[in-house]
């Protein structure tokens, strides 16, 4: 019996072939938003203006109408900017280099943190709300800064867990020295203190 052979050359079979470029990789993914060192300055300044007026009101009901004062005429700009486009684009050129493209047609970051230093201003002591607005200003953009460059443990939407890592070591280091400087507790109280700020 002979045995029948074919040259699959002669075949006219064409295989598929895989483009590397859709090979699955393992990199980083790129941040959703840019690196601004403009906006990352004006938070830490944000928060040494805010620490500064804490430490010199005679009162906290000097601190309530300065607060409040600030909130209403940020939510005034807000309302301001969604009834006129005109005004709206007016504002987004004049804090472009602070301001992130999506807060075009969105609440921006500012109105909430002033609106989050109302809330301090009533309910909080001043101590909490020094460490608060300390944290905050010096921890989130450390947070940002981080991330963007070693972020690969996603945990949250943009969040990566480096960055998260990041912003409890910033905002404890930024908690414990504003402690020391003006409060004088034990170091093991301030260290607590602190931490739980930080991680509040």
């Amino acid at each position: 019996m002979s045995k029948s052979t074919v040259d699959p050359t002669a075949l006219d079979i064409e295989l598929p072939t895989v483009p590397f470029s859709s090979v699955p990789v393992s990199a980083p993914v790129p941040p959703a938003r840019p690196e601004n060192w403009t906006r990352s300055l004006f938070h830490v300044l944000s928060a040494l203006v805010a620490l500064v007026v804490l430490r010199i009101v005679p009162s906290r009901g000097w601190l309530i109408a300065a607060s409040v004062s600030l909130c209403a005429w940020a939510w005034s700009c807000e309302i301001a900017r969604r009834l006129s486009p005109a005004v709206n684009e007016r504002m987004m050129k004049f804090f472009s280099r602070v301001a992130h493209p999506m807060e075009r047609h969105r609440v921006n970051s500012s109105t909430w943190y002033l609106t989050a230093l109302v809330g301090l201003s009533l309910f909080s002591s001043f101590q909490a709300a020094e460490l608060g607005v300390v944290i905050l200003g010096l921890a989130d953009p450390a947070a940002g800064f981080i991330g963007r460059r070693i972020g690969r443990t996603k945990i949250l939407a943009n969040r990566s867990l480096e960055g998260t890592l990041g912003f409890f070591a910033v905002g404890t280091l930024a908690a414990l020295a504003t402690l020391t400087a003006f409060h004088g507790l034990p170091l093991p109280a301030m260290l607590l203190i602190a931490s739980a700020g930080a991680a509040a």
